[in-house]
């Protein structure tokens, strides 16, 4: 009996110890989304090698702003969050960015809207997108169009620069003229071609080469809450 109840002890603890090793084994890379990648932003922003508002999603800034993070630091800089970073991340003695006295500001070449669309629901809006579909977008004060990849969307549209070399430059130097070459907290009121039908909305830019863009109703990557100034943008221009 007494041979038996370390056995039993041992196979009991052995699904924790599982489990542990696998949270510890686990990495976050590119593409993944959720709470923890709200935490390693916010905490990249305390840091000052993120200047944007956390949305959940790791994508193209998120990575680089890990890489920074991980060259500053002496670690492997390939952009993905294993258990190694993450406690660099979070460590009392965590690398912050040196202290800049120029802090740019956001950029924007529109002004007052002198375009109007329809307020179409994001409810009624994202059926009718086709993955990989290009679609018009046009500045609702400059009256300028770009044409922007959809990718994907659960609470708004998610887009990327086109696939065609001539489509995708022309499409950079709109955003680029439109928000800037960084990233920002600007939103941008826009008119999104819906079926020959212009509807209101509002795009925020990574400054790299993903846009997301609101419709009414629609909800943000962080705790699917509404975005005030998007949803401020969409009341203008309707």
């Amino acid at each position: 009996m007494k041979r038996i109840l370390p056995i039993l002890l041992i196979l009991f603890l052995l699904p924790v110890f599982g489990v542990q090793a696998d949270e510890d084994n686990k990495i976050i890379q590119q593409g993944d989304k959720g709470e923890e990648i709200v935490r390693i932003q916010t905490r990249l922003f305390d840091l000052g090698y993120y200047s944007y508002k956390p949305t959940g999603s790791y994508r193209t800034v998120t990575r680089t702003a890990i890489i920074a993070y991980q060259a500053a630091s002496g670690l492997m800089s390939d952009g993905s969050v294993g258990a190694e970073t993450m406690n660099a991340l979070f460590s009392r003695g965590a690398k912050r960015v040196d202290f800049h006295a120029y802090v740019p500001l956001s950029f924007s070449a529109q002004g007052p809207l002198a375009q109007k669309g329809n307020p179409i629901e994001w409810k009624d809006v994202q059926p009718r997108l086709n993955a990989g579909e290009s679609y018009r977008i046009k500045n609702a004060a400059t009256g300028e169009e770009a044409t922007l990849l959809f990718v994907s969307g659960e609470n708004h549209a998610e887009m990327d620069l086109p696939l065609q070399v001539q489509d995708r430059t022309a499409a950079l130097t709109m955003m680029t003229n439109w928000l800037g070459k960084s990233n920002s907290f600007y939103k941008c009121a826009i008119l999104f071609d819906l079926d020959g039908q212009w509807v209101s909305a509002s795009i925020q830019w990574d400054g790299v080469s993903h846009a997301c863009i609101y419709f009414s109703g629609s909800l943000s990557h962080v705790l699917h809450l509404h975005d005030l100034e998007h949803e401020a943008n969409i009341r203008k221009v309707s």
